[in-house]
């Protein structure tokens, strides 16, 4: 019987492009793509029509499917009282013909992408409630960590976040040595290597990423390496031509890694606490310049600055417009948004924030997307007596399956989390 109805399901579902293991949301609930044979809450439903499948269930998986594993479709799967609830409107068991909900757009968070291509149907009904779309407020200006006399401050690099005048600042493609800090993270999967987060490099000897990139990733992901240098995946070394004369990079340095580490506090269901580090086994060489440091908000004024209106760069190897992932680092300027505008836009998701998050996008065609995952928002900060640099104010975290139409993404505040940063580093 699950066979006939995989293929039933198969021939109707929209392909998406998360992985096995990855967070996401179904009915406004936050749950996990993994095989529809192994989604109980789901399967108990199909036990209950057997061949006789109606259109309307069908229609349901089309909003609940996530990816495929080879031949298998992935289901978004939640508890089975969300579940239960997500397919209520059918009636009895025997087929009811009750008229479903109209399906709704269901943003994801991802490990390694922004993943899937959700309808682009908006709906009006079933809005969340107030309760629903109350601002947590357990990030006040108040309860930003004071560093200052953290003793692991001086392990940050002083060199770091460096502008050159010449750099094209939210433009489509970067420039050869634009982004040194910018790492990607190499995974093994049953379909080959796959690099599916970004990350940037804050030491020598640590990249900063999102937990959702190294944790809950099921056992099909396994992250294996993290790559330092790179610009452009299709050739080793990146070389680019500027004014008749080709400059070249050093290589990449595939790197190894002794330790990982998730924030605690994240899940795939609450999507908070979306910050991870890695230590590398060897340190980073900063001497080459393809390979360099980013600032971080490591002064009261820089995690207080006002960011909302002004336009941050994220900056990553993800899904471009015509739906396949950059070789080429890519960045975007986009604006950073108030907490009500990003709620009023995800208001019929239910989607909860606070401030240490941070909301950012909501432009036609431009947005963070498959593959940025771990990677950077940046904005310019005065940084001690070193002048204006790049500083890393967020983490690309999760957004709408579909990229660029309009919603913005969230990104983890960094500013939030130095003691945390901090606190688990060494030297």
């Amino acid at each position: 019987m699950l066979q006939t109805f995989f293929l039933v399901v198969t021939s109707i579902l929209q392909i998406q492009s998360l992985e096995f293991g990855e967070s996401c949301f179904a009915n406004d609930e936050p749950g996990t793509c993994i095989a529809l044979s192994e989604c109980k809450p789901v399967l108990s439903y199909i036990e209950k029509f057997g061949n006789q499948i109606p259109n309307n269930l069908l229609q349901k998986f089309q909003d609940l499917t996530c990816g495929y594993d080879h031949s298998d479709p992935l289901v978004c799967c939640t508890t089975s009282q969300h579940i239960t609830g997500y397919f209520n409107d059918f009636g009895n068991q025997n087929g009811g013909t009750s008229v479903p909900k109209r399906p709704k757009p269901v943003p994801t968070s991802n490990s390694g992408n922004w993943g899937g291509q959700p309808s682009k149907e908006q709906t009006t009904s079933n809005r969340p409630t107030t309760a629903d779309t109350d601002i947590n407020k357990s990030g006040r200006d108040d309860d930003f960590p004071d560093i200052r006399q953290n003793p692991n401050l001086s392990l940050l690099s002083s060199n770091c976040g460096t502008i050159e005048s010449d750099r094209i600042f939210g433009g489509n493609r970067t420039r050869l040595f634009e982004m040194p800090w910018m790492v990607l993270l190499s995974y093994d999967s049953d379909r080959g290597t796959k690099l599916n987060c970004g990350g940037t490099l804050i030491n020598e000897w640590y990249v900063l990423t999102a937990a959702h990139c190294v944790s809950f990733l099921g056992n099909r992901l396994t992250l294996k390496h993290v790559i330092l240098g790179e610009y452009d995946t299709r050739q080793d070394p990146d070389c680019e031509r500027s004014e008749g004369k080709e400059y070249c990079a050093a290589g990449i340095i595939t790197a190894e890694f002794d330790e990982v580490i998730p924030h605690t506090g994240y899940t795939p269901q609450t999507l908070i606490d979306d910050i991870a580090l890695i230590r590398l086994k060897e340190p980073a060489d900063f001497d080459l310049d393809n390979i360099k440091a980013i600032c971080l908000p490591i002064t009261p004024e820089l995690q207080r600055e006002p960011l909302v209106d002004n336009f941050g760069v994220v900056a990553g190897w993800g899904v471009t417009e015509e739906g396949l992932q950059s070789p080429v680092l890519l960045s975007v300027q986009l604006p950073i948004l108030s907490k009500e505008k990003c709620l009023q836009d995800y208001s019929q998701y239910s989607l909860k924030i606070n401030d240490k998050q941070l909301c950012a996008g909501g432009l036609h065609d431009k947005d963070s997307c498959a593959g940025d995952s771990g990677g950077p928002l940046l904005y310019p900060g005065k940084v001690g007596s070193t002048g204006v640099r790049y500083v890393q104010r967020g983490i690309v975290s999760f957004g709408s399956k579909r990229c660029g139409i309009s919603l913005p993404g969230v990104y983890t505040n960094v500013a939030y989390y130095m003691d945390w940063i901090l606190n688990n580093i060494r030297s």
